[in-house]
């Protein structure tokens, strides 16, 4: 029995939908990695299809994100500590004078 204080989220689907397609230039790629294929075959090396390679554009992006969120929680995390350290200091002032400024008051009266 799952019980949950919190709503799970539902799953997100991706739907992509471009919204311009040269047809002509996918079928000249298409013919161009064809003639590559086969020219690689008649002169006996190994073909490798160039136009995929796993993790292409994300390995580059990953890394500078992960270089990038270092740099900003640091910043981040620094604001909350000033942050907190001065309303401490503040609420420290606060508490203080209110004594002094109490036993002032009784000794102006």
């Amino acid at each position: 029995m799952n019980i949950s204080f919190f709503k799970t989220p539902s799953h997100r689907v991706f739907h992509y939908e471009p919204r311009y397609w040269d047809e002509r230039k996918e079928r000249r790629e298409q013919v161009r990695q064809e003639a590559l294929r086969e020219k690689a075959l008649k002169e006996g090396k190994e073909w490798k299809d160039e136009s995929y390679q796993p993790g292409k554009y994300i390995k580059g992006r990953l890394q500078e994100q992960a270089r990038n969120s270092r740099k900003g929680s640091l910043s981040k995390n620094l604001t909350r500590i000033i942050g907190l350290v001065s309303v401490a200091i503040f609420l420290a002032f606060l508490i203080y004078f209110a004594k002094y400024f109490t036993v002032f008051m009784e000794s102006m009266r």
